[in-house]
């Protein structure tokens, strides 16, 4: 069995050998499988498939850290919405490190948010939504996810990027929920355009709805960067310039 670790499969008939390729895999316990698998993407694509994700693949975080490097080639024989799902449920401690490759390759998957779903405890969403938030498609992702339920991930994600896509999404599902994103967002970069996305969801007279985002403000910068913006919001200035006045 060393001898195919090593990586050794010339001669052989890795269709024919799959039982003995499976059985190694299963029994090498800690030893490494990078040099048996990348002869395997390199010699037998399918062959690596059936191993590392196939119906009879033994499965576990040691196999699929070792599947990682070479999802490029095993989706050229599986297709990513079967290939991750599939690894995730043969993962066990790795899930988390699935679903950061799957997000990072196919941004723009639908499939990843009831997978997040599955992978996270906290802040379900989150990996796929920051893997996102570079994508033209970053918008749909944040509304997928809000109609998931996944507010928290929505909100950390505002928070760590400044983007105001994710209050946009929540704002017609969880009004709370959308003023924290917001919030978050303007805390992060108070040039985010909070008020153009949020406006763009409530309809022309959003004042009501701003001045409520002032509670949450947690920077002079950022209820600067606010007032600026909704100037044209009577209600909202008037706040915001007494609030101002009261923060250093």
């Amino acid at each position: 069995m060393s001898a195919l670790l090593d990586g050794k499969l010339d001669g052989l008939d890795l269709r024919a050998e799959l039982p003995r390729l499976l059985a190694t895999v299963r029994d090498a316990g800690d030893q490494p499988l990078a040099v048996l698998f990348a002869a395997l993407a390199a010699k037998d694509p399918v062959a690596l498939a059936e191993v590392v994700a196939g119906s009879r693949a033994p499965g576990g975080a040691h196999v699929v850290r070792a599947a990682l490097p070479h999802v490029a080639v095993l989706e050229a024989t599986l297709s990513p919405r079967g290939l991750y799902p599939r690894l995730f449920d043969l993962s066990a401690e790795a899930a988390s490190e699935v679903l950061a490759v799957a997000a990072a390759r196919h941004p723009a998957a639908s499939w990843l948010v009831p997978l997040s779903k599955k992978a996270e405890r906290f802040a379900v969403g989150k990996t796929h939504l920051l893997a996102a938030s570079t994508h033209p498609s970053f918008a749909a992702v944040c509304r997928a996810h809000a109609e998931a339920g996944h507010v928290d991930g929505l909100v950390c994600t505002a928070a760590e990027t400044g983007r105001a896509e994710p209050a946009a999404a929540l704002l017609g599902l969880d009004l709370d929920a959308a003023l924290r994103a917001a919030g978050a967002a303007l805390g992060r970069d108070p040039a985010s355009p909070v008020l153009a996305h949020l406006a763009a969801v409530w309809g022309p007279e959003p004042d009501a709805l701003v001045v409520r985002l002032i509670p949450g403000l947690r920077s002079r910068a950022a209820a600067e960067a606010l007032l600026g913006a909704a100037r044209h919001l009577p209600r909202t200035a008037a706040t915001l310039r007494a609030v101002l006045r009261g923060m250093v």
